[in-house]
């Protein structure tokens, strides 16, 4: 795992729901401007992607975020999980990226070399300012028609 924890872990906790954990989730903050424009931008460069999308703000990543110990009201942090494990901050953007087709996911590999010390002290100066540069949504961010069955606490339902 990227930042501790055993794979699938979630699955034993009764706390978190049960729901279709085949592919990759990436959960971001739906009141977000940059989180939510991050979404977007990954589903035109990946429209038949297997990825899908889940806002904090929704029950099962609220369970989650519980379960690994984090704040979701605060939500200092985005989570991937691929294969069971949770990717968080700097990995966590790494894991994204490798969700994604060409070129996109060499960014994932590449981005590897920047030592995790760094890649999350810019993780976290962004996180901290992200309302403040590009603003925030009253309403959580909800995709188009086309996109709605990889984003939502819906595609999570088994």
């Amino acid at each position: 795992m990227s930042d501790g924890g055993e794979r699938h872990s979630y699955r034993a906790d009764p706390a978190v729901p049960h729901f279709d954990d085949t592919a990759p989730l990436i959960i971001f903050d739906g009141h977000c401007v940059l989180c939510s424009r991050g979404v977007e931008w990954m589903l035109a460069r990946d429209p038949d992607g297997r990825s899908r999308f889940a806002a904090v703000q929704e029950p099962i990543p609220q369970a989650l975020y519980r379960h690994y110990g984090l704040d979701a009201e605060r939500f200092d942090t985005f989570m991937v999980l691929v294969d069971g494990v949770p990717h968080l901050r700097w990995a966590g953007t790494l894991a994204a990226a490798r969700t994604m087709p060409a070129p996109w996911r060499w960014l994932g590999q590449i981005g590897r070399i920047v030592p995790n010390v760094v890649g999350d002290a810019i993780y976290n100066l962004v996180q901290r300012n992200r309302i403040r540069w590009f603003g925030r949504r009253d309403i959580c961010f909800r995709p188009d028609a086309r996109r709605s069955d990889r984003v939502s606490d819906r595609v999570l339902r088994p």
